[in-house]
């Protein structure tokens, strides 16, 4: 008894410093004054002196069980679960280039009379809207890509897409479709592709297809009405996109 009487007369004396978020810690208080409350570690009763406001503390309880209470105690914050990132309506925008091969049918035929497949060039620009971005980094999108095709064939062949669709950011995969016009009339038309990010400048590769679909005819000479195929259509997209400010 007598031993342990000596070691806990040699253990520096503790107080409780509690802050306002509830984080405790054991201390050995040697001075209160009007705003601040100053004390050192009780594991370190040779450190350095610390000073703590008195509106940082909900309490101090001393060591002989007194206890002064400044504050009340603050609620930990909860940080909302955001959804989607209200970073929306971002425009991006930037030239492309590429080549659409045209199957056998009316288009094929207007390009290339003798009949059969085509390709011709394409130039055109990609307007670029991102609606919203998720946590996970996928996006939702809304393009509008106008294109001048057949150059290469002394021709002036306009088309316009529209797409919606989606982009993940991990790995820079999209997917879109919507309606497209062309000199042919309306279609379908479904996409797919990824893009690779360098600083803040993305570089896509898009792939797109239109399917062939009825349309009816008038024969010019004999004028017999007539149900052909327009062909199917597939481009190969490349180019890069900036974001507009």
């Amino acid at each position: 008894m007598l031993l342990l009487t000596s070691i806990v007369g040699v253990l520096p004396a503790q107080d409780m410093i509690t802050y306002t978020d509830g984080t405790e810690l054991q201390v050995k208080v040697t001075e209160v004054t009007s705003t601040e409350i100053k004390f050192k570690k009780t594991k370190n009763p040779e450190g350095p002196l610390y000073t703590v406001l008195k509106s940082d503390l909900f309490m101090v309880q001393y060591e002989n069980g007194d206890k002064e209470v400044f504050n009340a105690l603050r609620e930990p914050e909860e940080i909302p679960t955001q959804e989607w990132v209200e970073d929306v309506h971002v425009h991006y925008g930037g030239p492309r280039v590429g080549m659409t091969f045209v199957g056998e049918g009316l288009i094929a035929s207007s390009i290339k009379p003798s009949g059969g497949e085509v390709f011709i060039s394409q130039f055109g620009w990609q307007f670029e809207t991102r609606l919203f971005t998720l946590n996970n980094g996928v996006s939702g999108l809304f393009e509008l890509i106008p294109l001048v095709g057949g150059l290469d064939k002394g021709m002036f062949l306009p088309s316009a897409s529209m797409l919606f669709g989606i982009r993940t950011e991990k790995n820079g995969l999209e997917f879109g479709m919507g309606p497209s016009v062309s000199r042919s009339g309306f279609g379908m038309i479904l996409a797919l592709g990824g893009s690779v990010k360098s600083e803040n400048v993305y570089f896509p590769i898009n792939l797109a297809f239109m399917p062939s679909y009825e349309k009816e005819i008038t024969h010019p000479a004999t004028g017999e009405t007539m149900v052909l195929p327009t062909g199917i259509r597939i481009s190969l997209l490349v180019g890069f996109n900036t974001r507009n400010k």
